[in-house]
């Protein structure tokens, strides 16, 4: 349960702790703001998360600003319309969970990255993730939130490996991905994101518009329009 992996990080050490010290659990949330916290989402506060708010709020001298209560409002709402951040890491990144409604788990967490700008896949719960991101790696093996913070999201930046033309989904057997792919132009390039492995993901800076199918984790990239210079129009 989320709130025994709070309690069991408490008072660990981890060399990325703030000046060594142990994490320590923040003060509970009141009934009070449990429920205006409810009353602002399009889904219910889960039982473990809200057992989990009535022992601690969050973590102190983390490696990363963990909060079970919204660090900050969030943007990008045609790619996440109620994205709920969970945690940052100092520099304007933040780890967030895809609200939906109608969900009844709260989960899996994304990191959402502006420089690049870049979306990716990080942890399927939020166990996983506090397990991943604050306990000291063991056997010296780098942790998963190392690797999507430091790497994935360059490669992502820099490929897009995940990214499929919507003409190419125009046939597929899948519901879902050839209705969205019928709605968009062909060269608009779609990433599915509804059953991802870590570090998958799509940069959401290179385009014109991103298009979600509806409450689906599925985005399409519409690429920049590329209109004609004076002298090619001039010439035409």
């Amino acid at each position: 349960m989320l709130a025994d992996t709070l309690q069991q990080l408490a008072g660990r050490r981890a060399g990325t702790g703030k000046k060594g010290e142990g994490f320590e659990l923040l003060p509970p949330a009141t009934e009070d703001q449990i429920h205006a916290l409810e009353a602002r989402l399009p889904c219910p506060v889960p039982a473990d998360v809200r057992e989990a708010l009535r022992i601690t709020t969050g973590l102190a001298n983390s490696p990363v600003e963990f909060s079970l209560l919204d660090l900050e409002g969030f943007g990008l709402e045609e790619v996440l319309p109620h994205a709920y951040s969970i945690a940052g890491d100092g520099c304007g990144n933040f780890w967030v969970l895809d609200l939906l409604p109608g969900m009844t788990k709260w989960e899996p967490v994304f990191y959402v990255c502006h420089d690049p700008p870049v979306l990716a896949y990080q942890s399927a719960t939020l166990e996983d993730f506090l397990r991943e991101s604050l306990a000291a790696a063991e056997g010296g093996l780098p942790r998963s939130i190392d690797v999507v913070h430091d790497e994935v999201v360059h490669r992502i930046w820099r490929d897009n490996p995940d990214l499929v033309p919507s003409a190419d989904l125009r046939d597929s057997a899948d519901a879902v991905l050839k209705d969205f792919a019928a709605s968009l132009p062909p060269n608009a390039l779609v990433a599915d994101l509804r059953r991802p492995s870590l570090g998958q993901g799509f940069s959401w800076g290179r385009v014109d518009a991103i298009r979600r199918a509806g409450h689906e984790r599925v985005w399409a990239m519409l690429p920049v329009e590329r209109k004609p210079g004076f002298f090619s129009r001039l010439f035409r």
